[in-house]
């Protein structure tokens, strides 16, 4: 295949530019060394999973959980260093979850990877589908699996290279676990229009439904006076504090007690985002934890992977990542809570998960000039917002043992 032979010849020039780079930077570290493949050996007996980054990471592991049941061993490989971060520290204790970094997809770095490895079963989490490694897990006839499969609609509507990588690879997986029926409509699509073969895939629910949030330990109470109100912007991106500070400036005028906590997706953007509130008091949470007891109006997350537990002393969650065209993040987390749920029109990401929410009563979607008449409404009517909570927590325990069937379709294959 000609692509395949160009994608090899890209991959190896990324490769040693990477090497390069880091020669001349000097930024060694564990994480660009696994990169490049310098691994150390790994465990026998082993299932391995990729998941990109903190999102899926936290998605995947209720499967994980249930592969644990059944004495598997896992090898758990990310994409990020903030996922790095995230699995070591979860992982730390679990001498059955070996965490480590999926080197670049060129021909080296992938049959030593896998030669070293020798799963007995592969999963790629969402959207995270590399060709070379599809390519060798299908000539060394290892089962193949595309878990919690996620097509965007920029994948969807991409051409060239990408495109013709896409088509082939879908039909190499001996099962596709699509996420909603939209996403396997899209990749049937894609795949039949690359005459490679056509999807063997299944529409078993949304993995995230059964991400195991653990009980807030954050006492409310702490930090936030009995009279006072919270809005939260859970994984903020750029442009959207501004919107959501103007409606914050505009509701503290009728709402005195009103306090503010935005958790941006990128923590190194806080700094820059706090000079857009140069007339509010902005604390840190690291602040807090340091014991300062200053008052505020605004509070910033500057902590990975505790969005969550920040969502449950919300009085209303705003969903980041939908009011810019970002696709959106996770609106599950907020309603596990009982949290109230507003998100903007930007939800392709998350399409099927939103219109049940907002179907069952237990989220609303709004645009930025609607986001004012709708949250006031909120913070008026206490009622209301029992309401909005309990029905989104309802929709979220109805849809969950996406894992358990997961796992009872795939068993057979193991």
């Amino acid at each position: 295949m000609f692509w395949l032979e160009v994608y090899k010849f890209l991959g190896i020039l990324f490769f040693e530019l990477f090497k390069f780079y880091l020669l001349i930077s000097g930024k060694s570290s564990e994480f660009n060394s696994l990169r490049l493949g310098n691994f150390s050996k790994f465990p026998k007996s082993r299932i391995w999973i990729h998941s990109v980054s903190v999102g899926e990471l936290k998605a995947v592991e209720p499967f994980i959980k249930e592969l644990k049941k059944r004495k598997h061993q896992i090898v758990l490989s990310v994409g990020t260093r903030a996922g790095f971060e995230l699995a070591k520290s979860i992982y730390a204790k679990d001498s059955s979850v070996f965490v480590t970094v999926i080197p670049f997809d060129c021909v080296k770095t992938v049959k030593s990877f896998l030669n070293n490895l020798q799963p007995m079963a592969v999963f790629f989490v969402e959207t995270e589908l590399w060709p070379l490694f599809v390519h060798e897990c299908k000539k060394k006839s290892i089962p193949l699996f595309w878990l919690n499969g996620r097509v965007s609609d920029r994948a969807f509507k991409s051409t060239g290279l990408y495109q013709i990588a896409l088509s082939w690879m879908i039909p190499q997986f001996d099962l596709c676990l699509m996420r909603s029926l939209e996403d396997l409509r899209k990749a049937s699509l894609i795949s039949s229009s690359g005459n490679y073969g056509n999807i063997k895939g299944v529409c078993l629910g949304d993995i995230k439904y059964d991400k195991p949030f653990r009980k807030s330990t954050l006492k409310r109470s702490n930090f936030i006076k009995k009279n006072e109100k919270v809005i939260v912007l859970g994984s903020s991106h750029e442009g959207e504090e501004k919107i959501v500070f103007s409606l914050f400036d505009k509701l503290i005028k009728k709402f005195k007690n009103l306090k503010l906590i935005i958790a941006p997706r990128k923590i190194e953007r806080i700094e820059n985002i706090k000079k857009t509130f140069s007339d509010k008091k902005v604390l840190n949470w690291s602040d807090l934890n340091k014991g300062n007891k200053e008052a505020f109006d605004i509070l910033m997350i500057d902590e990975m992977g505790i969005l969550s537990q920040v969502y449950s002393i919300a009085d209303i969650a705003l969903v980041g990542g939908s009011w810019v065209k970002r696709g959106g993040h996770n609106p599950i987390e907020p309603c596990f809570f009982g949290i109230p749920t507003v998100f903007g029109p930007s939800m392709e990401n998350f399409r099927e998960v939103a219109g049940d929410l907002i179907n069952s009563g237990g989220a609303v979607s709004a645009s930025e000039y609607e986001l004012l008449d709708i949250v006031e409404n909120l913070l008026l009517d206490d009622s209301k917002r029992r309401e909005v909570g309990l029905f989104g927590l309802e929709a979220v325990n109805s849809r969950k043992g996406v894992s358990k069937r997961m796992i009872n379709e795939i068993e057979f294959l193991l």
